[in-house]
């Protein structure tokens, strides 16, 4: 695969579909120099995704959805990273440092495709989950048997980076399926409305931006670490992509068209 086509294939489905092509021959014409300009073109359009237009009717909410649950798998990867923090609790008895959950546990349930209660809908949506999980199920399984047998706690050296390695690629390809299973669905669910999706990505970028402060706080008063002020980045980014993505959907909706 070509560069240029790469590079395409960064842009959102609806524009990727009607000028995917385009896209690949300008910059295949003009080579190496225009590498930059055509990744910052494809962050701002999926930032501002009423720019996209639709091929399907659809289409928007279904991408949308997917890369809400992708931003929330990111989050989850972010946040078992810098797990345990004094900064960001999850539990009632530390209130004042778990309140960044409740935006982020309402983003997620507005967000969240509703299956259809139907019985032949609920049976393909049976059917595509097993087939789509069924691999990152297997390597969990595999994951806790190590955990569980003990061999972890006695591994050194280049074992142990392998078990490592192992455990956050593991977390990696369960986030990605989850994600593809979002995608595929969608036929079988009923996808948040446009309205509830940009709800959803300003209450989920909340969220993220109030745990985004809390760590950088928490870390100026301990004094700051490199890997404190990466995971603090991490969450900054990603909670300006959920705020902006669910205001410019919010614009787009009460713009007339």
């Amino acid at each position: 695969m070509s560069a240029a086509t790469l590079l395409a294939r960064l842009y959102p489905p609806a524009v990727r579909e009607r000028w995917g092509v385009d896209i690949s021959r300008e910059v295949s014409a003009a080579g190496i120099r225009s590498w930059p300009d055509t990744l910052a073109g494809a962050v701002r359009l999926w930032l501002h995704p009423s720019d996209w237009g639709e091929n399907r009717s659809g289409q928007t909410r279904r991408v949308l959805t997917v890369m809400l649950f992708a931003v929330v798998a990111a989050t989850v990867l972010a946040l078992r990273a810098v797990t345990p923090s004094a900064a960001l609790t999850a539990d009632v008895a530390h209130p004042a440092t778990s309140l960044w959950l409740a935006p982020l546990l309402a983003g997620v349930a507005l967000g969240a495709p509703l299956p259809r209660l139907r019985p032949a809908s609920l049976r393909q949506l049976s059917i595509v989950a097993v087939r789509t999980l069924a691999a990152p199920t297997a390597a969990v399984g595999i994951l806790l048997t190590v955990a569980w047998s003990g061999v972890a706690e006695h591994v050194t050296g280049p074992a142990d980076l392998a078990l490592v390695g192992y455990y956050w690629a593991t977390l990696a390809f369960l986030a990605v399926r989850c994600c593809t299973l979002v995608g595929r669905i969608s036929t079988a669910t009923v996808l948040p409305s446009t309205r509830r999706l940009s709800a959803a990505l300003l209450l989920f970028g909340l969220g993220l931006a109030m745990a985004a402060g809390q760590n950088l706080l928490a870390d100026a008063r301990t004094g700051l670490h490199p890997s404190g002020l990466a995971a603090t980045a991490v969450l900054a980014a990603l909670a300006a992509t959920a705020v902006i993505a669910g205001h410019d959907l919010h614009r787009g909706e009460r713009t007339p068209h």
